[in-house]
């Protein structure tokens, strides 16, 4: 018999709602927070089973708390995720199709890119191509002004004018991005997600790819890293990850020119 849904849960799932994406330490102070709130027990080793409760109840209207792994520095975090596959489902409320369009093709910068990222003046000049195809009319400032709401609700990340998707938008966007972009998006051979930041394998015909972090923990102690799908040598990418929480890589231009003779040959 399904667990009945509690004030507990309520005061949790809105939580999650009106935040976007959590950090799991965040999450794990946010089950406490409620557990005490409503004079429940805190038994930490039994908030899968928490969140799992809460899914039951919200799956029926398409809707489920799922983890994921943010790119830029390997911390996991939970968000509500809409399961229908429509890539503007839950963007539609808060967002008008003209913002949409501005957001799809600044996705096709995102995916397009040998970095997964792009840059907010790319970004912003956009809106020039938004109008030469859809007639769509949309100041620089209008577009700087959504952008900045989209970081705000946690659909992207910036960072020193640099653009990226957030661990909520890949998570959220995931079936929209697998079905659009199927010849240009990875998934990470170690942890088997979504890469769209991360280094390709370099070797001729494979193309192994992983998160910079998830590399950095799997040659730590390897005196020749190799590649764990072809084996060949793996040009190691060192992962420091700042004090504000943002991955700064150290990659050999050698191995960012290929990765763009790669990615164009995909487009030939």
């Amino acid at each position: 018999m399904a667990t009945a849904m509690t004030d507990a849960h309520r005061m949790f799932l809105q939580s999650i709602m009106t935040h976007g994406a959590l950090k799991a330490r965040e999450v794990k102070a946010l089950y406490k927070k409620c557990c005490e709130t409503f004079n429940r027990p805190v038994e930490h080793e039994n908030l899968g089973k928490f969140v799992n409760e809460i899914n039951h109840h919200v799956g029926p209207f398409s809707m489920m708390i799922q983890k994921g792994v943010s790119e830029e520095d390997g911390v996991q975090y939970y968000a509500l995720v809409n399961m229908v596959e429509s890539d503007s489902t839950r963007l539609a409320s808060d967002y008008t199709e003209t913002e949409l369009e501005l957001f799809k093709k600044a996705l096709d910068l995102v995916v397009d890119s040998d970095t997964g990222v792009a840059s907010s003046t790319d970004i912003l000049n956009l809106t020039d191509q938004l109008y030469e195809e859809q007639n769509r009319k949309m100041r620089k400032k209008e577009a700087e002004d959504v952008i900045r709401r989209m970081v705000r609700d946690r659909w992207l990340n910036e960072h020193q004018g640099e653009i990226s998707l957030s661990v909520r938008g890949i998570l959220e966007l995931k079936p929209y991005l697998m079905e659009h972009y199927k010849d240009d998006i990875r998934k990470c051979y170690l942890c088997d997600q979504i890469a769209l930041k991360g280094q390709l394998c370099q070797s001729d015909g494979c193309e192994a790819k992983m998160h910079y972090f998830c590399a950095n923990r799997y040659f730590r102690d390897k005196d020749r890293p190799r590649c764990p799908k072809c084996k060949a040598d793996w040009n190691h990418t060192v992962l420091n990850t700042g004090a504000n929480g943002h991955s700064q890589t150290d990659q050999s231009p050698a191995t960012q020119t290929q990765g763009r003779r790669r990615r164009a040959s995909r487009h030939v």
